[in-house]
């Protein structure tokens, strides 16, 4: 059985999801949806599909049985809720929503409804993580004494005056590290567990826009272990992800999906040198420029769920964690002390 999607915002993001939806044999395109008209035909036509002339449109489709909504980050939960109503699936970029309110009313109605919500953390899907996923599990590092996370992006003044919701606190939520820096914390998070504490500083340091460009936290993993997390937009000329875990019996280092260093003590059956090689990936300093395996895996994990055939891996609840942590480190930052979690 096929699985219809309709794509709800025709942006950069969108072509990840349409690219996916067009190469998963168990999916299919009903149309897409903008408000910007323009931009709903542009992607109809590209995509040989029809443009819906309103959401309504598109949610009245008997065909269609998910949306994936890849809209500016205030419209996520707004019309994730009408499409949980009109008893469709939903896929919805990150963030989720925008307040863990928002958040906890879409799980609400998902439950009530029936229907699945999965929200896009496609950095989870890689195989670098997998394997770095599984070595934390069986522990091969011993404890873990340290996890850091390093988004040192670069965005320039135009990437913010392109679009008028971009760098807002209400349309955006937040910047460098909701925006650019969730899918990180969402990874990070994924393979350390919960956070107990953050203490954050964050500030407007080179761009023109209402919230943060460069913010800094520490963290106090419920493992143990300590970190800290570094997102900016205004490092030129920007950097790969990185994240670095040290334990007392070896340290792992990725740099966006790509294992760099693999050092654990009496393991000589790894070497890094053998990976497959990564595609290259530019979304430290471009826009768009990331690896769309990822939008892939994550689609043909939902379609598997929305046919009872397996469990999403990142669904609201999850989606939620990452946003509590995001915006912790705000309230942190603002009041000048630790949150506790």
């Amino acid at each position: 059985m096929k699985v219809h999607f309709a794509v709800a915002g025709c942006g950069v993001i969108s072509r990840f999801h349409l690219d996916a939806i067009r190469s998963i044999e168990d999916a299919a395109l009903c149309g897409v949806y903008d408000p910007v008209e323009a931009s709903a035909r542009a992607a109809a036509q590209a995509y040989g599909t029809r443009a819906y002339p309103d959401y309504d449109a598109l949610l009245a489709d008997p065909q269609v049985d998910a949306v994936c909504i890849c809209t500016p980050s205030h419209l996520h939960a707004p019309l994730a809720l009408q499409a949980v109503a009109a008893g469709k699936h939903v896929l919805i970029e990150k963030p989720v929503a925008l307040t863990l309110e928002d958040c906890d009313a879409v799980a609400a109605a998902a439950r009530a409804a029936g229907v699945q919500v999965g929200v896009v953390s496609q950095l989870r899907y890689g195989p670098a993580v997998a394997r770095v996923k599984r070595a934390l599990e069986s522990g091969a590092l011993g404890r873990i004494t340290r996890c850091d996370l390093y988004m040192k992006y670069f965005r320039p003044q135009s990437y913010y005056d392109s679009g008028t919701w971009r760098g807002t606190q209400a349309m955006d939520g937040g910047g460098a590290l909701m925006n650019q820096g969730i899918h990180g914390v969402d990874l990070v998070r994924y393979l350390m567990g919960p956070a107990d504490s953050i203490y954050a500083l964050s500030g407007t340091l080179v761009r023109d826009i209402e919230v943060e460009d460069t913010l800094t936290a520490v963290v106090a993993w419920h493992c143990g272990a300590q970190g800290v997390i570094q997102a900016s937009v205004g490092d030129y000329p920007g950097f790969p992800r990185r994240i670095e875990l040290n334990g007392e019996s070896g340290t792992i280092i990725l740099e966006e999906d790509r294992i760099v260093k693999w050092e654990v003590a009496g393991d000589s059956a790894y070497h890094i040198y053998e990976q497959e090689p990564a595609p290259e990936v530019r979304s430290h300093s471009e826009a768009g420029a990331i690896d769309p395996s990822g939008h892939v895996a994550q689609l043909r994990n939902f379609i598997d769920a929305v046919r009872g055939e397996g469990t999403l891996l990142v669904d609201e609840a999850e989606g939620r964690k990452a946003l509590a942590l995001v915006l912790a480190a705000y309230r942190s930052a603002a009041e000048g002390k630790p949150v506790v979690l």
